[in-house]
């Protein structure tokens, strides 16, 4: 049966990077993002689904049923684990092992380790103000607007540090500017958690352009076919203005940056105190943040264009809940 590793880490972090670097191998298979896993997993205030049922109808059935029956997580955690193990066994094609990347398992890290005991887990770090500006850039075409991922930032970005210090044994942990920096350095010791010799070795060749499905990395797949280090400081130059500045100088505050410090991340000197003012552009950027977020609070973009499309083909209404 195939063995099933786990790559966590935020969006925009490098995790397609080292999938690609892990696919290379011949030792695994992968897919894009599969992102299974938060449809089965996940059952507290973190997770919001949109269906066309009742979803806190589901959560209350479940609760009852908890509470009828104390083996109710077990039986649940079983079935879930036979039918991912099944899917990741069609899906690698005789490989050993599957490599399961999807940024957002940051929120279920605890319950994936419950569910597969067994399993390899490699979470990547990268600095948070970086993924902030790294997202915005890809996903908004470089308008500022980190808060829209802020449940990826905040809450990801805390379950994943508690997860490694609970479970430090069980976790290969690996900084994307040390990947960047000595790439030969971390996949030997990756390789030695994985139990995959020589793994380094793929560094000579060309990065494979794809992962395979639909979802990833949109941008460095086309960018690179080598393992490069051009990207790892290119985000401070994006904190341009004081709104970004300050964004970042309160992110990074608190018990947050002390945690941060943890992983070896602070602001540099040029961000924490100071830098150009860039008034123009800083009141555009916190212009264009309210209006976005105001936007999303009162209509997701998304779901007018649905609407429309699923009454056009079905011939009535749909409501989410």
């Amino acid at each position: 049966m195939t063995r099933p590793v786990f790559l966590l880490s935020l969006p925009r972090a490098g995790s397609t990077l080292l999938q690609r670097l892990l696919l290379m191998s011949g030792k695994c298979a992968t897919l894009g993002e599969p992102s299974l896993l938060l449809r089965f997993l996940g059952d507290d205030e973190a997770m919001t689904r949109k269906a066309t049922y009742w979803e806190s109808l589901v959560e209350t059935a479940a609760a009852d049923m908890r509470k009828a029956w104390d083996g109710y997580d077990e039986a649940y955690r079983k079935g879930v684990r036979e039918l991912m193990l099944g899917i990741y066994d069609g899906l690698a094609g005789g490989k050993e092992w599957f490599l399961d990347k999807t940024p957002r398992y940051t929120l279920i890290g605890e319950e994936i380790l419950a569910t597969f005991p067994d399993a390899k887990f490699i979470v990547l770090w990268r600095h948070p103000v970086a993924v902030a500006s790294s997202v915005s850039s890809t996903f908004r075409k470089g308008r500022w607007c980190p808060d829209e991922f802020g449940i990826d930032l905040h809450e990801g970005q805390q379950r994943l540090q508690d997860f490694c210090e609970k479970h430090g044994d069980r976790v290969f942990q690996i900084k994307y500017e040390d990947l960047v920096t000595d790439p030969a350095a971390e996949l030997t010791r990756l390789g030695a958690y994985l139990g995959w010799e020589n793994l380094a070795a793929v560094l000579g060749e060309d990065l494979v352009t794809s992962t395979g499905g639909t979802l990833g990395d949109p941008t460095g797949v086309k960018r690179y076919n080598k393992i490069s280090p051009d990207s790892r400081d290119a985000w401070k130059k994006e904190l341009s203005n004081w709104y970004r500045r300050a964004w970042a100088r309160e992110y990074v505050s608190g018990e947050r940056a002390r945690r941060m410090k943890l992983l070896g991340y602070e602001l540099p000197d040029g961000i924490a105190h100071g830098g150009s003012l860039g008034l123009w552009a800083g009141i555009a950027d916190w212009f264009e943040a309210r209006r976005r977020i105001s936007r999303r609070l009162r209509r997701p973009t998304w779901l007018p264009r649905f609407l429309k499309k699923f009454r056009k083909e079905r011939g009535y209404e749909v409501s989410f809940r």
